[in-house]
C-alpha cells in the first residue's frame, strides 16, 4: 500500500515539474555590453491584460522567471528607466533568452503643480495673493476682503480670527504707523506676492519669548518687480449730476533700507477719503475726548456712504522711512485733509415719558461742515535683541467749522467753531540683561480745545437779563490739558515663570472755562452770570504699583496682574472759591488664561475688574449749551464707577483646509453711585443728576466662521451676535428700568464662478427689541435687512463689466420707504498702461432713505436726502 502511495505522489511531482516553464538570461547595454541591473521583465499571454510573472535583473544583469501556463506562446517584455522598451513573442518552453537594450532619455509630460492658497510656517500664515484676486481687484484691500480668517470692517480696520491686528507692515516695516488704510487702498494687489499673518506677534525683540501676545500682525511681501522701483500712478475723473471730479495721484518706493509713499486724493463723489488717516492701533485710542459743543446735524445711516455724503474733499499724505543695517530706523509721516460736507435730513424723535405719555420732536436739519486737519509724526526706533528704543513726536491740528439750519416750529440758525491742537511725545526703552529686563515708559501731551457755538434765536430767555435785546445765544468753551504718564518696570525672566514689577506716576492737569451769553446783532454780549459760567481746574494724580506674574509651560499660559492705584483728585472752582480734594485707593486686578487644546484649537478666558472716578465732563456746575436742544450742568457728588468683564473665547484655525472659527461669550457688570436723567421743556432737554446707586449689566454671544474653497476660488463667511443688556434711566424725575435685546446674522460669499465671471453677496438680518420693565411695555421691535451683491463679467482680459445691487428693509418705516433698492453699473477697459472706468451710480435715482433705531428710552426716525443718479468717467494711468 505504501509503495502505491509513493508512486502516486511521484507522478504528481513529475506532472507538476513538467507544467513549469523556466526562462532565464541576461540583460546588457547594446552600446558597451555592460550588464544592467534593476531592469524589469514581465511575462503574459498574448493579447492578455494581466501579467502572471515578473522579476528584475540582479547586479550581474541576470534574471530568472519560473511560471506555469497552458498557452502555446508567451509575450515577454523588457522595460526600465532610461532604456527603450522591448517585447518578444516566445514559445511556452523553458529556455535561455538574453537581451541587448538601447538607452534613451526619458521625456516626461509637463505637470502643473498648484500650491495651496494658504501655507503655514510655524506662527506665520502665508496667503498667496494671486490665488485670491481676479481682474476686478485693484488694491491689496480688495484681496484682503476675500481671504478666509481676515475681516476688513466697514471703517477699514482689519481683524484676524475676530481680533484686531496689532501691526501692519510692508516688507517687515511699519511705515504708516497704524494708518494702514493708506496701504490697503493704494498698494496694488498685483505687486504683493503674499499676505503674511504673524500670529501671536511680539514686535519688540527684547520681549520675544518673554511677553506673550495674543494679537496678530499683517505683513505685505512684495514681488521682486515691485522692490527698489519707484512707481507712480494717476487718475483723472469727471462726471455729471452735479459736475463731478475724482482725482488721485500716488508714488511709492519700497527697498530694504528705504520706504516712501505719497498719496493725493480729491473728489466730490461721496468717497470718504479721511478714513485713510485714521489710526487703528489700540495704543492711539487711549486719549479720551473732553466735553465738547455740537451742532444738531443729521447722523450717518447704515447705507453706503457714497449714497448720502455730499463732499468736496482733498487729502494728501507723505510717508518716509529710513533704516540702517544696525536695526535703527527713522519714520516721518505728514497728512493734510480739507473737506466740505453737506447733509440734509428730516427726523422724528419719540421720547418715552411717565404715565405712558410720549414727547415727539419733528425737525428738518441742514448742516455744512468745513474740515481742516493736519497731522505730523516723527519716530526714532531701534529694535535689537538686547535693546529697544522708541521715541515718537506727534502733532495734530484741527480747524473745523460748521453751520446749519433747523426747521421745526420756528427756524433756527447754528454756527460752530471747533478747533483742536495736540502735541505729544512718547518715549519707550527696554534693556535686556542675563536674567532681567528694565523698561522705562513716558508720555507727555498737551492739548487745547477752544470752541464757540452760536444759536439764533435766543431760546432760553429766562436765563438772561434784558433778553429782548439779544437775538443770539453764544456758548464759548475753552479746555486745556497736560497729561503725563510714567512707568518703570523690572522683569525677572525664568523659563516658565516670569515676574514684572512696575511703579509709576500719572498726572492729568485740566483747565475748563465756559460762558453762555446773549449776543446782539451788533455784537454786544450780555452780562456774565455765574450760573452760566464755569472756571475750574481739574487735576488728577495717580501713584501705582503693579506686580504681574506669568506662567507659561507647554500648552498653558496664565497671567495675573495686580495693580494698586492711589488716586488724588484736586478740584478747584474759582467762581465759587471752593476747593475739594478726593483721595481713593483702587485695586484693579485682571487675569488671563490661554490653553492650546491642540495645534488647531485654543481656548482663552479673561477677567477684568476696574474702578474709576468721574472726569471733568461730570464736574462743571454752571450751565453749558452743548447743542441747541441740550442745556447741561452737573449736580451732586462725584461719580464713581466699578466694572467687571468676563470673556471666554474658543478659536479654531486649519490653514490647510482654509477654515477659521472664533466663538466668544462675555458678561459685563457696571455699578455707579449716580444716575442721570432729563427733564423736557418742549423740544429742549435739561440734564439732572441723582444720587442713586444703579447697575448696568448684560452679556454678548458672538461667532464668526470663514472657509475658503480652493476648487471654486471662493470664500464663505458667517457672522452672528446676540446682545442682551439691562439699564436704568430717569425721565421727568421717575426711574425706568429697561432691557434691550439685539440679534444679528450675516452670511456672505465671494466666488470666482469661472474665468469669465465672479460674484460677491452679503446678507444681514438684525432685530432690536426694547422693553420697559415696570409696565411690561414693549417698543415695537425693529427688524432690518441689508443685502449687497455684485456680479462681475470678464469678456476679455482687458475688459470688465460690473453690476451691483443693494437692498434695505426696515419694518418700522411706513410706506414705500420700508424697502429700498439701489443699483450701480460700471465697466472697465485696459489699454496698455491706461485704464478706463465708466460708472453709473444710483441707476434708479433714489432720492431719499429712511431709517429707524432705538436708544434707551427713545426712538428715532430719520429721512436722509441722497445723491442723485450720476455718471462718472475715470482714467487711470501709470506715470512711471
Amino acid at each position: 500500500m505504501i509503495r502505491v502511495l509513493m508512486l502516486i505522489f511521484l507522478s504528481w511531482v513529475v506532472i507538476g515539474l513538467k507544467g513549469q516553464t523556466v526562462i532565464k538570461g541576461q540583460i546588457s547595454n547594446e552600446n558597451d555590453g555592460k550588464a544592467l541591473n534593476g531592469i524589469s521583465i514581465t511575462v503574459k499571454e498574448k493579447n492578455a491584460l494581466g501579467v502572471f510573472a515578473f522579476t528584475s535583473t540582479d547586479l550581474n544583469g541576470k534574471y530568472h522567471l519560473n511560471f506555469s501556463s497552458k498557452a502555446d506562446s508567451l509575450l515577454i517584455v523588457v522595460s526600465g528607466l532610461n532604456i527603450q522598451r522591448q517585447s518578444m513573442l516566445l514559445s511556452n518552453t523553458s529556455q535561455v533568452r538574453n537581451f541587448s537594450v538601447t538607452t534613451e532619455a526619458i521625456k516626461l509630460k509637463e505637470i502643473k503643480v498648484t500650491p495651496p492658497r494658504i501655507r503655514q510656517l510655524n506662527d506665520t500664515l502665508n496667503y498667496l495673493t494671486d490665488t485670491f484676486i481676479d481682474q476686478n481687484d485693484r488694491t491689496i484691500g480688495d484681496a484682503l476682503r476675500k481671504m478666509p480668517g481676515i475681516l476688513v470692517k466697514e471703517d477699514g480696520s482689519i481683524l484676524y480670527n475676530n481680533k484686531p491686528i496689532s501691526k501692519f507692515y510692508i516688507e517687515g516695516k511699519d511705515l504708516l504707523q497704524g494708518r494702514y488704510g493708506i496701504a490697503t487702498n493704494n498698494v496694488a494687489a498685483k505687486d504683493v506676492v503674499m499676505v503674511q499673518v504673524l500670529e501671536n506677534h511680539q514686535p519688540i525683540k527684547v520681549l520675544k519669548d518673554k511677553e506673550f501676545k495674543e494679537e496678530a500682525a499683517i505683513n505685505l511681501k512684495l514681488k521682486d518687480s515691485a522692490k527698489g522701483v519707484l512707481t507712480a500712478n494717476a487718475q483723472l475723473g469727471t462726471g455729471a449730476a452735479p459736475m463731478l471730479y475724482h482725482n488721485e495721484l500716488s508714488a511709492m518706493y519700497f527697498d530694504k533700507n528705504k520706504q516712501h509713499m505719497d498719496t493725493y486724493k480729491g473728489n466730490n463723489t461721496g468717497n470718504e477719503v479721511s478714513k485713510e488717516l485714521q489710526s487703528y492701533y489700540a495704543s492711539d485710542k487711549t486719549t479720551k475726548e473732553g466735553s465738547s459743543l455740537n451742532l444738531q446735524s443729521p447722523g450717518q445711516p447704515e447705507i453706503s456712504q457714497k449714497r448720502y455724503l455730499f463732499n468736496r474733499a482733498n487729502m494728501a499724505t507723505v510717508n518716509q522711512l529710513w533704516a540702517t543695517k544696525n536695526d535703527l530706523q527713522v519714520t516721518a509721516n505728514l497728512s493734510y485733509l480739507n473737506d466740505r460736507q453737506d447733509r440734509e435730513s428730516a427726523s422724528r424723535s419719540v421720547y418715552y415719558l411717565p404715565a405712558d405719555s410720549l414727547l415727539t420732536v419733528e425737525e428738518t436739519l441742514a448742516a455744512t461742515e468745513q474740515i481742516n486737519y493736519l497731522e505730523g509724526t516723527l519716530q526714532l526706533n531701534a529694535n535689537k535683541d538686547k535693546y529697544y528704543l522708541d521715541n515718537t513726536l506727534k502733532f495734530t491740528g484741527k480747524w473745523n467749522q460748521a453751520e446749519g439750519k433747523v426747521f421745526n416750529d420756528e427756524q433756527l440758525f447754528q454756527k460752530l467753531n471747533k478747533p483742536s491742537f495736540r502735541l505729544a511725545n512718547t518715549f519707550n526703552t527696554l534693556k535686556n540683561y542675563a536674567h532681567a529686563t528694565w523698561r522705562f515708559y513716558a508720555y507727555q501731551g498737551y492739548e487745547s480745545n477752544p470752541q464757540v457755538l452760536k444759536i439764533k434765536p435766543l431760546l432760553y430767555p429766562d436765563l438772561f437779563e434784558n433778553s429782548a435785546a439779544y437775538g443770539f445765544m453764544k456758548q464759548s468753551l475753552d479746555q486745556e490739558s497736560f497729561r503725563s504718564l510714567n512707568k518703570v518696570t523690572y522683569s525677572l525672566n525664568a523659563k516658565a515663570f516670569k515676574q514684572n514689577y512696575s511703579i509709576g506716576f500719572n498726572a492729568n492737569l485740566q483747565q475748563f472755562r465756559s460762558a453762555l451769553q446773549g449776543l446782539s446783532e451788533g455784537g454786544s454780549l450780555s452780562k456774565m452770570v455765574d450760573s452760566l459760567r464755569n472756571d475750574l481746574s481739574w487735576n488728577t494724580y495717580e501713584l501705582f504699583v503693579s506686580p504681574d506674574y506669568t506662567y507659561s509651560k507647554n500648552k498653558l499660559r496664565a497671567t495675573l496682574q495686580l495693580p494698586l492705584v492711589y488716586n488724588y483728585l484736586d478740584r478747584n472752582d474759582r467762581l465759587n472759591r471752593s476747593s475739594t480734594a478726593t483721595k481713593k485707593v483702587f485695586f484693579n486686578p485682571s487675569f488671563l488664561l490661554r490653553y492650546e487644546l491642540s495645534l488647531l484649537w485654543n481656548v482663552s478666558f479673561r477677567a477684568n475688574f476696574g474702578n474709576e472716578l468721574g472726569d471733568l465732563a461730570n464736574g462743571f456746575t454752571g450751565y453749558v449749551l452743548q447743542s441747541y436742544r441740550n442745556l447741561l450742568r452737573n449736580e451732586s457728588a462725584l461719580p464713581e464707577r466699578k466694572s467687571q468683564v468676563y470673556q471666554l473665547d474658543l478659536a479654531y484655525r486649519q490653514p490647510i483646509h482654509e477654515v477659521f472659527l472664533n466663538l466668544s461669550a462675555s458678561y459685563f457688570r457696571n455699578t455707579a453711585n449716580l444716575m442721570y436723567g432729563y427733564d423736557y421743556e418742549g423740544i429742549r432737554s435739561l440734564k439732572r443728576t441723582y444720587e442713586l446707586p444703579n447697575i448696568n449689566d448684560g452679556y454678548v454671544w458672538s461667532g464668526i466662521f470663514s472657509k475658503g474653497i480652493d476648487a471654486i476660488a471662493s470664500t464663505i463667511r458667517l457672522e452672528m451676535e446676540y446682545n442682551h443688556s439691562n439699564a436704568s434711566q430717569i425721565s421727568q424725575g421717575l426711574v425706568f428700568d429697561f432691557q434691550n435685546d439685539q440679534y444679528s446674522i450675516k452670511p456672505a460669499i465671494v466666488s470666482k464662478i469661472q474665468k469669465w465671471a465672479s460674484l460677491s453677496y452679503a446678507y444681514q438680518y438684525s432685530k432690536s427689541v426694547n422693553k420697559i420693565v415696570q409696565g411690561d411695555d414693549h417698543f415695537k421691535p425693529i427688524s432690518r435687512i441689508i443685502q449687497r451683491g455684485q456680479l462681475s463679467f470678464f469678456p476679455l482680459k482687458s475688459w470688465t463689466v460690473n453690476l451691483a445691487m443693494e437692498h434695505f428693509y426696515n419694518n418700522s418705516i411706513s410706506g414705500a420707504s420700508k424697502s429700498m433698492k439701489f443699483a450701480d453699473l460700471a465697466t472697465k477697459y485696459t489699454y496698455k498702461r491706461v485704464e478706463f472706468n465708466l460708472e453709473y451710480n444710483n441707476v434708479f435715482n433714489v432720492k431719499e432713505y429712511a431709517s429707524a433705531l432705538y436708544n434707551e428710552l427713545s426712538t428715532y426716525y430719520t429721512t436722509y436726502n441722497l445723491r442723485p443718479a450720476q455718471v462718472l468717467l475715470k482714467v487711470r494711468f501709470k506715470i512711471k
